[in-house]
């Protein structure tokens, strides 16, 4: 399966770790509505079919920041080869007073996370350490109960 025009597919326009990038290939996220859904992910070539992932993940699950991947032959990930130890949180503030939402991001920025954004909404941050990824965790945790944001984990360091 490959991408085909017309299908929605998330993009990341600026990658995290772009100067590493030099490889573009696809993360298959399901099918709404007929039509197939998917990620772009940009990647630095280590083998013919194999890439360490340069770019948070938006939307697809159990990869990270890091990871050596594996493509199939169109170039479509099929599984993680070795983590990298990151873990990945996904920041979704939606119609929020953009005021507190930007007091919420220097915040979270405070707390050194790797961060690319997906739209003014949503927020991907990588961290490396488990001390770390449960500091910000918690603090995510608490600004979902107050009703200021809502939040995911997108892997684990250790799934």
């Amino acid at each position: 399966m490959k991408y085909e025009t017309g299908e929605y597919e998330a993009v990341h326009q600026t990658p995290v770790w772009r100067d590493r990038a030099d490889f573009v290939f696809a993360a298959h996220l399901g099918i709404k509505d007929g039509k197939n859904e998917w990620e772009q992910l940009w990647g630095q070539k280590t083998g013919t079919y194999k890439f360490i992932l340069c770019c948070i993940p938006f939307f697809v699950h159990d990869v990270a920041l890091g990871d050596e991947v594996e493509t199939d032959s169109d170039f479509v990930l099929q599984r993680v080869v070795h983590c990298s130890g990151q873990t990945t949180y996904r920041v979704w503030f939606g119609a929020k007073d953009k005021a507190a939402q930007e007091a919420l991001v220097r915040e979270i920025e405070a707390m050194k996370p790797l961060m690319e954004w997906s739209s003014e909404n949503l927020l991907a941050l990588s961290i490396s350490g488990d001390a770390e990824a449960q500091s910000i965790a918690n603090y995510l945790q608490a600004g979902e109960e107050k009703g200021l944001l809502q939040y995911e984990t997108g892997r684990t360091a250790h799934p």
